[in-house]
């Protein structure tokens, strides 16, 4: 395990063939060898590292695979072909690389938010009630903690912040009528550094980042080590793409290449489509 945790450094001293082969090496390992590394950064149990990996595989890494199977070489032409041109890209295989590392990576963040929301419930675990709300969890004294999660400070505008704030008093009522202590949250899974109530409601706390992960997980540095596990995770994801990926980039290579291997800008202002 750790070759896994500490291949990137490794690669980096290796020549280009012999990484290739340790990366050949890399890719048959089962998924039974990956658990133990994800409990290992993350400092969970192996149950829940178990959970975590399945979690990933079904949020993130198959509807990946799934959005490339659908995709076509031509596919890569719809991107506005200026975006690379204007930046000096003239290798039809740069051009392609490119496209296809901007189209994963728009994918992977349409699904990073709903796998992060899963790790969240697991490493806590809490629940997903009704109402709206995202997750709910009962600490040692019996106190609920009501939360809205959001993946970043910029997901949610005024409005959805106020639906947010309307489904947290829905699902607290219930509760506090069996006179049940309720804590209502907002919670920001990445980039938001400091923990304060709403100024428009103050009874609801926007809580930090660090802050949220520390406080379900009892792990300080939870959230450093959520980013240090998804280098192990990126196997899963390199596992279910690369075929998907090494297909669409032939198909545009072949379509908007010229003999020289240079972007053929009449084939791609055309979008591939031949008279």
């Amino acid at each position: 395990m750790r070759v896994l945790l500490q291949g990137t450094t490794i690669g980096q001293k290796l020549t280009r063939e012999e990484t290739d082969l340790f990366a050949d090496l890399l890719a048959p390992i089962p998924r039974v060898a990956v658990v133990p590394a994800v409990r290992a950064a993350l400092g969970v149990t192996h149950s829940q590292a178990d959970r975590i990996i399945q979690a990933f595989d079904d949020f993130v890494a198959k509807p990946l695979e799934a959005n490339l199977a659908k995709m076509r070489g031509r596919d890569l032409a719809k991107r506005n072909p200026l975006v690379y041109t204007v930046r000096g890209t003239e290798s039809v295989e740069e051009w392609a690389d490119q496209v296809l590392a901007d189209k994963e990576t728009s994918a992977i963040e349409g699904h990073l938010g709903t796998f992060l929301e899963e790790v969240a419930r697991i490493v806590s675990g809490g629940i997903k009630p009704g109402s709206g709300v995202d997750l709910q969890v009962t600490d040692d004294e019996g106190v609920v903690f009501l939360y809205a999660i959001q993946s970043a400070p910029n997901t949610k505008n005024s409005g959805g912040r106020r639906t947010d704030v309307e489904a947290l008093k829905r699902a607290a009522r219930p509760l506090r009528a069996h006179r049940q202590h309720v804590e209502m949250r907002i919670a920001v899974l990445a980039g938001r550094a400091k923990t304060r109530p709403m100024r428009s409601e103050p009874d609801v706390l926007v809580v930090g980042s660090d802050e949220f992960w520390a406080s379900i997980t009892g792990i300080a540095d939870f959230r450093a080590r959520l980013l240090r596990a998804s280098t192990i995770l990126a196997w899963l994801v390199k596992r279910r793409s690369e075929d998907e990926a090494t297909r669409i980039k032939a198909e545009a290579v072949e379509l908007f290449g010229d003999a020289e291997g240079k972007l053929d800008l009449e084939a791609l202002a055309r979008g591939g489509v031949t008279a």
